[in-house]
């Protein structure tokens, strides 16, 4: 007897295979709409949750001193003002390149491996969490003036660097080639543009520059 082919139902896709289907034969499977939920839940809700800090400690800065100026310690000194507008400057450059960097993350994590979405999220979940110590932990220096207090936040800032740093690495050498080309020139370009940007001015200005500034 002759033999049958294969089935139209053994051909067609199940469920969600087309959506997890392998980069290549034998490589890791893409990782579809992980990959789109843990840059959303990492960038966006932890990011938010940060910029909350953010908020209260003004606040409660300005409740207390009717400014939030101590914040720069020495910076906002008079004599300066180049440190204090560079300042400004990186500050809005870190803050307008988060989002071409957060529209290519979310343009290639869906096509990514699994360890590499968790790598680049992972990282970058390491550094918000440690940055949401930051704020509290500066209002209660500004109050109270405790070494201890300083001692940790330096270290904090060091730790945040260091994942702000890994979270950079992972974004321009983790990525495959053809996945990065998949999001387009322009898109690829900003993207890692606004992360590096972000990640050494958290790196160095934070990290390094500041706290000596601050004491």
């Amino acid at each position: 007897q002759p033999r049958r082919g294969p089935s139209a139902s053994a051909m067609a896709p199940r469920g969600g295979d087309e959506a997890a289907r392998p980069l290549l034969p034998g490589s890791a499977p893409e990782a579809g709409a992980y990959g789109t939920w843990s840059v959303v839940l990492v960038y966006l809700g932890l990011g938010s949750i940060l910029m909350g800090t953010y908020v209260w400690g003004v606040v409660t800065l300005f409740q207390r001193y009717g400014t939030a100026m101590r914040l720069w310690g020495r910076i906002g000194e008079p004599g300066n003002e180049a440190l204090l507008h560079t300042y400004y400057i990186s500050i809005l450059a870190a803050a307008v390149g988060f989002f071409p960097s957060l529209a290519y993350a979310l343009r290639v994590a869906p096509k990514l491996p699994r360890r590499t979405v968790n790598l680049i999220c992972g990282s970058f979940a390491g550094f918000y969490l440690t940055e949401m110590a930051w704020m509290p932990m500066c209002v209660a220096y500004i109050i109270h003036r405790q070494e201890i207090i300083y001692v940790a936040i330096r270290l904090q800032l060091a730790v945040s660097g260091i994942f702000a740093l890994v979270w950079l690495a992972a974004k321009l050498f983790a990525i495959p080639s053809d996945v990065g080309r998949g999001a387009g020139p322009v898109l690829r370009a900003a993207g890692l543009l606004g992360t590096a940007i972000f990640a050494l001015h958290c790196a160095i200005l934070d990290a390094v520059v500041w706290p000596p500034n601050f004491k």
